[in-house]
């Protein structure tokens, strides 16, 4: 091959890898032209259907500008109005010198040995805290019943760490709340923007403001999980009326009676219950409920409720089927009604079926309980019910709540058994386990628990005993037995109880009595 043919090849296949590579610059120049062209002519939309709902989300504009996070300006709205509050409620023990755990040979000889005589009381006051809504300048906080429960000296500390002694204007334990009073200078600025409750959704933001664990003022954030919960077992039976905001926001101990806030800082619900058994839950009482609640603290110290004297129970679609009732049927069943109450008077029967209460339609008993307690004692009130396939209109003139509960609770605790440890309990088929839906088939209910009793901290009222120190407990007497046979031991003993829908152990210590 000569030098020539080779000199003619090599430029032939420089030409051709040239005009390759041309090539392909064009077509990515020409590619990236007409990419461009339409792109500024006119975005690319995604295919949508008609039917749906594409409207933007609105971001706030600081936000947006800034990268600030909206939770930033709610925390400093709101932390000016949260107060933390310290309380101190006297507890007396029985006391022994630890003297009197040895002999005494001059005491046996003249009489008996010290540590046969009667231990002494001792007074000491037991610290607890919590969280407050400052609600108005003149000083008037919103808390927790329980925070301040049979406090005998409460303090609040403000944001600005001014410390000031507080009295209780009144309390409601059936709804958990409080409300007391501090003498002090207060800015517009420190008074919280309450809310509505009842316009709150599933799903909107809630944010949680308080002081838990004596750690200084804490925001948590998440979102409403739930509304209207209740029936919850809560420590110590927990308020009797519950309409309980859910959220995921975290909700600690010492969160209690802290603001549960919607994003634009105004407070929708009081921080009230932890879920112990479960991580990220809490429950917050509604703001609706609170302002009626204090509106009756406020001008009388106390709150009052109308009382009808039954015990209702779900319409399930058993008890439908069993009266003939289409399944669409709304109302409320009629469980019991109790002697001598307005119930009675009135003319109302077990087995009947409330389907209106002052023209309002009855869709299950926490709307009907809530709706009796709204009303005053003394007013008059009209029901519908169904009754033997029609339906017939009844009228009623509503009792004081508070005054049934008093002679109630005496009637609890009279007619309970307590024979050792402060434990009052009764049988699964009481009118208490029947009112408060226990579901059990074996042991015994605590109806209450005495204050000095060393199982207050461990038991609740609603748990049920369904083991004592390893012996199986069907009933009231196996538990009176069990009782007997172990009211002189010193040493701890175990209690199996079901709370809920858990069973769990708890030891119980005999020597704890008062703390």
């Amino acid at each position: 091959m000569t030098s020539k043919w080779i000199t003619t090849l090599k430029n032939l296949a420089i030409t051709s890898l040239m005009a390759v590579f041309f090539i392909v610059v064009g077509i990515i120049i020409a590619s990236k032209m007409q990419w461009t062209e339409e792109s500024a002519a006119e975005p690319p939309v995604a295919e949508v259907s008609e039917a749906q709902d594409v409207t933007p989300v609105s971001l706030p504009m600081d936000w947006v500008q800034n990268g600030e996070s909206p939770f930033v300006a709610v925390a400093e709205k709101i932390k000016p109005q949260v107060v933390n509050i310290t309380s101190e409620r006297e507890v007396t023990q029985n006391y022994r010198s630890p003297f009197e755990l040895f002999n005494d040979p001059f005491w046996d000889f003249f009489g008996p040995r010290q540590r046969d005589r009667e231990p002494q009381e001792r007074k000491f006051r037991v610290p607890s805290g919590g969280s407050g809504i400052i609600i108005d300048r003149e000083g008037y906080i919103l808390t927790n019943n329980h925070v301040v429960e049979d406090a005998k000296k409460i303090t609040v500390k403000l944001e600005d760490e001014r410390e000031v002694s507080a009295k209780i204007i009144g309390t409601d334990p059936e709804t958990d709340l409080a409300l007391i009073k501090i003498d002090a200078e207060l800015k517009p600025h420190q008074v919280a923007v309450l809310g509505v409750s009842k316009d709150v959704k599933i799903g909107e933001w809630a944010i949680a403001i308080g002081n838990p664990f004596g750690l200084g003022w804490t925001l948590t954030v998440g979102v409403v999980s739930a509304l209207g919960r209740s029936n919850l077992l809560i420590s110590g039976g927990g308020p009797s009326y519950q309409d309980f905001i859910q959220t995921d926001a975290s909700i600690n101990f010492g969160n209690s009676g802290g603001p549960l806030v919607n994003i634009k800082g105004q407070v929708i619900g009081v921080n009230s219950a932890v879920n112990t058994q479960g991580q990220g839950i809490g429950f917050a009482i509604p703001i609706d409920i609170a302002k009626q609640i204090v509106q009756q603290l406020r001008e009388h110290g106390a709150v009052t409720r109308g009382y009808l004297g039954m015990v209702p129970s779900a319409l399930t679609p058993k008890k439908k089927e069993a009266l003939d009732l289409d399944p669409d049927f709304r109302g409320v069943f009629v469980d019991e009604v109790q002697k001598d109450t307005p119930a009675e008077k009135g003319g109302l029967k077990a087995g009947d079926v409330i389907v209106e209460l002052d023209g309002e339609q009855m869709n299950d008993m926490d709307q009907f309980r809530f709706r009796v307690a709204e009303k005053a004692p003394e007013s008059e009130v009209t029901m519908i019910v169904w009754r033997d396939g029609k339906q017939k209109e009844l009228d009623f003139t509503l009792a004081n709540r508070s005054d049934y509960l008093s002679t109630a609770s005496r009637g609890v605790i009279e007619d309970a058994e307590e024979q050792w440890l402060g434990i009052y309990v009764k049988d699964l088929d009481s009118r208490e386990a029947r009112e408060w839906g226990i579901e059990a088939d074996d042991g015994v209910l605590i109806v209450d628990l005495s204050d000095d009793s060393p199982a207050r901290d461990v038991l609740q009222v609603q748990d049920v005993i369904i083991q004592v120190g390893k012996k199986n407990v069907d009933n009231l007497d196996d538990y009176l037995k069990i009782a007997k046979e172990l009211e002189d031991r010193e040493e701890a003993i175990l209690f199996r109880i079901q709370r809920g829908e858990r069973t769990h152990f708890e030891a119980v210590d005999p020597g704890l009595v008062g703390q």
